[in-house]
């Protein structure tokens, strides 16, 4: 075949309108990988700004109630009449024996751990009875507090400060204690609770619900200067002493110093440390302080990293790739015609030597038989996988080399016939020291003229024999652990609901009966805090059921007391109860003694899976269920007349986390000894069935 010649070189010429193309495609190409990197840093933030929200919003709440909580006990001790007029008979001679006992336990009950003392001071500020240990260093400022208290006859929550001398940090809550008598207001004294941050204040401001390297929230207050503010909390990355971090308001990028300012909401700047910054800033009401939940702005776009090499990788390869698109629409202009003159050529002269090629290198063992078994041809594999040279093999009929022996010129005519369309089966074959090995065996007729031939393409495959041995061996591991683990779970549930039914329930209920005894305490002039406690009875009487209900399904006890066919009933009466759907009762027969404990076990949580996707996710108005027992069987039947959903696109890795209910309901039906079979699709409901065996053959 004479060679054609190469294109001239004014093929090599780019036409214009093509390059105006690639141009296009370029800039588009380089646009997208902007604005796509540039929503990825959007998207984030977002994310993060909605979680610091969050988070700000939650602290915010806690240490409003938390500031609440402190001004309702003293307010509780403040207007209580009894308790002053019994500070007043001591402080003034008129008290019964005993008295002084009587004031310390009040104010020991009040305390309930959550002050770390208390002083009890008449009006000249004389030190009368202190709870715990005062320490010399905060006496002074107890009294002038309680000064203050009395002066303006409030309640004062004083702001966080540091003593003289003293590296601790200290609040006191001051209660004036006033009595009326021949309607006249006597000032007798007041108690002071000294209240350390760091059993209860700062807990609530360093947690963090998530793992994080930078994220943290501060409290800081305007200086009594107006100039300036101050950290009251203690920051994550500063090692100073307490209240001695301080920064200028004039420093307006500080994302606290914007706080201060009246800046609330999400805003970016930098932190004590001069970092950039994402935060949420919060007024914390009915206090001086300010909060602020920030985390550094190289932890927010960490996920974005990945970009920074994948975006210009991914453009470069997608303009290469469109600079590859035009220059193969550019050549394929002139190979067009190249093509039409050389195709039949190569296309004759690659049919002539296939043959040839393929019987003599394939990998593939390659036979050829004459009518009688014969082997009339053979590749080098056959050669070199037989151990047989190539002359020993033409003295063999095929039988010779086949364990399961084909020991006839019928039988080989038969196999002819079947081998008209293709015929493939498996057999194992023998080679000349005796040794034997797995092969795939293809064989076909092949008829010239009046003569028949008959080809084998022989496979060896021993490797592949090999590891479908090794398959179904981690097959059985991998059923034995998922097995194994579902045992686990039900112990671990069996542990969780004991603990919620042991531990949570009657803490629960002594809860209830605590909130009950201080409603019962409470001033009946105190409308307002009475109709607050009396809704909280209700609420853990909801919390209560909620408990008792989550520790049943976790283990029900019913299973284990009366058996399958009674927790089954129960089941589904509980279904009923919750979800609004016509269905009837079954006829279950007893079918307690004919499952071991752990496949009743099973069944029920079958059960319990497929009752409960049906109230979550089928939207349907009626349900039918079925029980019974049929040669050697018992078939569980559910049925519903919902949406229905996809089985096969549940089974997808995208769909992995969805089908994840299936998967565990397929196991544990197969643990049973069972299968499961759901037939199902959109628009046309479920139909799941259960089918064991019973063991005893009933």
């Amino acid at each position: 075949m004479a060679l054609i010649n190469n294109p001239s070189h004014k093929t090599w010429r780019i036409p214009l309108h093509l390059l105006l193309i690639f141009s296009l495609l370029a800039a588009g190409i380089l646009g997208l990988g902007y604005f796509f990197y540039q929503y990825q840093i959007k998207f984030f933030q977002n994310i993060t700004a909605a979680e610091l929200n969050a988070i700000a919003d939650l602290k915010v709440k806690q240490i409003t109630t938390w500031r609440h909580e402190r001004m309702n006990d003293a307010q509780l001790l403040a207007n209580d009449p009894n308790f002053a007029g019994q500070v007043y008979d001591w402080f003034y001679g008129e008290s019964q024996p005993g008295q002084k006992e009587k004031i310390s336990k009040i104010l020991s009950d009040l305390n309930q751990g959550s002050y770390v003392a208390v002083a009890l001071l008449d009006v000249q500020r004389n030190l009368r009875l202190s709870i715990f240990e005062i320490k010399p260093e905060l006496l002074p400022l107890i009294k002038k507090v309680a000064a203050d208290a009395m002066r303006t006859k409030k309640v004062i929550l004083s702001d966080l400060y540091q003593p003289p001398q003293s590296g601790e940090i200290n609040m006191n809550l001051a209660i004036p204690i006033k009595l009326h008598r021949n309607n006249q207001e006597i000032m007798v004294g007041a108690v002071v609770y000294e209240i350390n941050p760091h059993y209860f204040l700062y807990p609530i401001i360093h947690s963090w619900p998530n793992p994080s390297k930078t994220a943290e929230a501060v409290m800081v207050r305007r200086e009594t200067s107006g100039k300036g503010l101050v950290f009251l909390s203690e920051p994550r990355h500063w090692q100073g002493p307490h209240l001695s971090l301080r920064k200028s308001l004039t420093e307006t990028q500080m994302v606290s110093v914007k706080a201060v300012l009246g800046e609330e909401g999400i805003v970016r700047g930098t932190d004590y440390r001069g970092v950039s910054v994402l935060a949420a800033n919060r007024i914390i009401p009915d206090s001086p302080w300010y909060l602020t939940a920030k985390i550094d702005i190289d932890e927010v776009n960490a996920p974005l990293r990945r970009w920074l090499y994948l975006i210009p990788i991914l453009t470069i390869a997608m303009m290469a790739a469109a600079g590859l698109g035009v220059a193969l629409i550019w050549r394929n202009r002139d190979v067009q015609l190249y093509r039409q003159q050389y195709e039949s050529e190569l296309e004759r002269r690659a049919l002539s030597l296939r043959y040839e090629y393929l019987t003599k290198y394939a990998n593939d063992i390659i036979l050829v038989m004459d009518k009688d078994g014969k082997i009339i041809e053979a590749n080098d594999s056959a050669v070199g996988s037989y151990g047989y040279s190539r002359e020993e093999l033409f003295t063999l009929h095929l039988w010779d080399l086949l364990v399961d022996r084909r020991n006839s010129a019928a039988e080989l005519e038969q196999i002819g016939e079947e081998a008209r369309d293709g015929l493939r089966f498996e057999g194992i074959n023998r080679r000349k020291d005796g040794t034997t090995f797995p092969a795939e065996i293809s064989a076909s007729l092949v008829e010239m003229g009046d003569k028949r031939i008959y080809q084998y393409i022989i496979r060896d495959i021993s490797e592949r024999k090999l590891k479908e041995k090794i398959l179904q061996e981690s097959e059985q591991q991998l059923r034995f652990f998922s097995s194994q683990l579902l045992i686990v779970q039900e112990n671990e549930r069996r542990r969780i609901s004991k603990e919620l039914h042991d531990e949570l329930g009657p803490t629960l209920m002594i809860l209830k009966f605590q909130l009950s005894s201080i409603e019962d305490r409470l001033p009946k002039n105190k409308k307002s805090l009475r109709s607050e406690f009396e809704a909280l009875p209700h609420y853990l009487d909801d919390i209560i059921e909620n408990v008792r209900r989550l520790s049943w399904n976790l283990n029900p006890s019913v299973l284990e007391q009366f058996g399958l066919t009674t927790a089954i009933k129960n089941l589904l009466e509980d279904f009923g109860k919750h979800y609004f759907l016509r269905w009837e009762p079954p006829q279950v027969e007893a079918i307690n003694d004919l499952f071991p404990p752990l496949s009743q076990t099973n069944i029920y949580r079958i059960f319990q899976e497929a009752l409960t996707n049906i109230g979550r996710h089928a939207q349907a108005e009626q349900i039918s269920i079925g029980i019974e027992k049929q040669n050697g069987y018992v078939i569980f039947t559910i049925e519903d007349n919902g949406r229905g959903f996809d089985p096969q696109a549940m089974r997808n890795f995208e769909n992995r986390q969805s089908g994840i209910g299936l998967a565990a309901m397929q196991e544990r039906a197969r643990m049973t000894g069972g299968r499961l079979e759901i037939r199902s699709r959109p628009g046309s409901g479920t139909h799941l069935t259960l089918t064991i065996p019973l063991q005893n053959g009933e």
